[in-house]
């Protein structure tokens, strides 16, 4: 299944505008995301994509954030030990990296329409997926950060809500 992206509601945060990485949490409470696609860049480079899907108020942007904080240019150093550091891994491939050389796009999923309520995460992994492999097609690599081998969810299905219904409802 291949989503349309271009009609998913787009933002990014170019965090050499934000003086502390939680200004990250508090803006996409505003808008209220919580659940996104998410790509961060160092200049052009495509440094991973992402996903978070949690539907708790509580936790707007927390991956994003928490991955973010660990870029170095920040007035304060997160603990090696939080959440979030495997930003550390992808930030070795990138030596000269500063905060605010780098973007956050996000990719607002949170009232995209849902084909299976039983499945709330397809789509939104879905996306992350179609992103990944055009990031393959284009440069014959996946982005750094992206290391686990997704190749499974292309063969993934579902029974869609309203063909289920059809059948047994």
């Amino acid at each position: 299944m291949i989503i349309d992206t271009n009609k998913l509601p787009t933002f990014e945060f170019d965090l050499s505008c934000y003086l502390t990485a939680y200004k990250i949490k508090d803006d996409m409470r505003k808008m209220g995301v919580q659940s996104y696609v998410y790509a961060f860049y160092y200049y052009e480079k495509t440094m991973k994509f992402g996903v978070q899907y949690d539907s708790n108020t509580k936790t707007f942007g927390e991956r994003i954030y928490r991955q973010a904080f660990h870029i170095p240019g920040w007035p304060t150093v997160p603990s090696k030990k939080t959440a979030g550091n495997d930003m550390l891994d992808i930030i070795k491939h990138f030596p000269e990296i500063n905060k605010n050389d780098v973007k956050i796009q996000i990719w607002d999923m949170t009232d995209y329409p849902r084909e299976n309520i039983n499945d709330y995460k397809f789509e939104i992994n879905q996306v992350e997926r179609q992103f990944i492999k055009e990031h393959i097609v284009k440069h014959g690599f996946k982005p750094i950060g992206n290391i686990k081998d997704e190749g499974h969810m292309d063969k993934k299905t579902r029974v869609q809500d309203i063909t289920f219904d059809r059948f047994f409802g």
